[in-house]
């Protein structure tokens, strides 16, 4: 799994230019389903078959895409830049880049050292209309080699933190499809109740992804997220966080009730967990969950939706951070719940 995961991270594919990471999840996932393929929208969509007529249907999703940046413009030499999907502006300050050009150049955000900067300066974020990528070349060079519109990822490559934590770019949402891609190797000699979907979704950081599409297409009668929530660190309000941000690394998959939940989805899976002695937590969503079970909860005429999160740390940051030992237990979690989804699914 951690071999899978380091893969799956240091690949590059931000919102909209996914299916190079769907071909990795592609290879990652087919010895252990019955079939694999990439739809229009770059999903990647992993089936294993119950073998029965007219089976009922789950169809569980990670999302692939990241955040990341694009070239909006060339200014002496320099890329100009925007964001793709909700990414911190704050961090990127002399980070080192990889223009996805064919072939990937490499660039650094270019910053003002602190010796030059006034003093208000120092401690705020730089603007994103401010920001410039270096990649070492004139401005003629530049506007040949990078067009408007390129992707930019960043280089971070991924490594151990103490005994079981691991840093990485694109956690977020990478590491549940890997995740997912272990609750296949759990399934793979097991008997299914039904038939299981197992989707690597696009478009996600934008709001416009590409689950709801797989759920329309697989017409599934169950659609679950399984997505990365927020872990709690020492900065985090306990008061004001509690219950809905504000999740414990290692203390395993976070459940989420609220009207974006099917109730007797919530409910199944939180008994699984007991039944199964995996440690969970609880998250309380009010409204829309701000995930891919929002999206597929609403497609054709509803579809009963369910919402699993892997605690993270610095969430749209190139360091992301989880617990090896949540992801394990949130792929034990799939895994007891595509074997056993309850009598109110079974008897629909």
């Amino acid at each position: 799994t951690e071999e899978i995961l380091k893969l799956l991270c240091e690949a590059k594919g931000p919102t909209g230019f996914e299916r190079p990471v769907a071909k990795i999840a592609a290879e990652a996932m087919r010895p252990f389903v019955d079939e694999v393929f990439i739809d229009t929208l770059a999903n990647l969509i992993a089936v294993k078959r119950c073998g029965l007529e007219n089976a009922k249907k789950m169809l569980i999703a990670a999302h692939l895409d990241e955040v990341g940046l694009m070239v909006t413009g060339h200014e002496d030499g320099f890329l100009c830049v925007a964001p793709v999907g909700g990414l911190d502006q704050r961090v990127l300050a002399d980070r080192d880049l990889c223009i996805l050009t064919d072939p990937p150049i490499f660039g650094v955000m270019s910053v003002q050292p602190p010796h030059v900067l006034k003093a208000e300066d120092m401690e705020k974020a730089i603007d994103m209309d401010e920001l410039r990528v270096d990649i070492g070349m004139t401005q003629e060079e530049a506007v040949s080699a990078v067009p408007i519109g390129t992707p930019i990822s960043f280089r971070t490559p991924g490594f151990k933190l103490g005994a079981t934590r691991y840093v990485s770019k694109t956690l977020d949402d990478r590491a549940c499809f890997a995740a997912l891609v272990r609750a296949a190797e759990l399934l793979k000699d097991r008997k299914l109740p039904w038939d299981v979907y197992f989707v690597g979704s696009t478009g996600e950081e934008r709001a416009e992804g590409g689950a709801p599409a797989a759920a329309f297409l697989t017409e599934a009668d169950v659609c679950i997220a399984i997505d990365v929530t927020q872990a709690s660190t020492p900065d985090a309000n306990p008061k004001i966080h509690a219950g809905i941000y504000n999740h414990e690394l290692g203390g395993g998959p976070v459940i989420t009730v609220g009207p974006n939940i099917t109730k007797h989805v919530g409910k199944r899976l939180q008994e699984l967990a007991k039944k199964e002695r995996i440690p969970f937590q609880l998250s309380a969503a009010p409204g829309r969950t701000g995930t891919d079970a929002w999206n597929m909860h609403i497609i054709r005429e509803g579809v009963a939706s369910g919402l699993i999160g892997l605690p993270l740390r610095y969430m749209h940051s190139p360091t992301e951070c989880i617990d090896l030992e949540d992801l394990e237990l949130c792929a034990q979690l799939v895994a007891a719940y595509a074997l056993d989804p309850g009598e109110e699914v079974q008897n629909a």
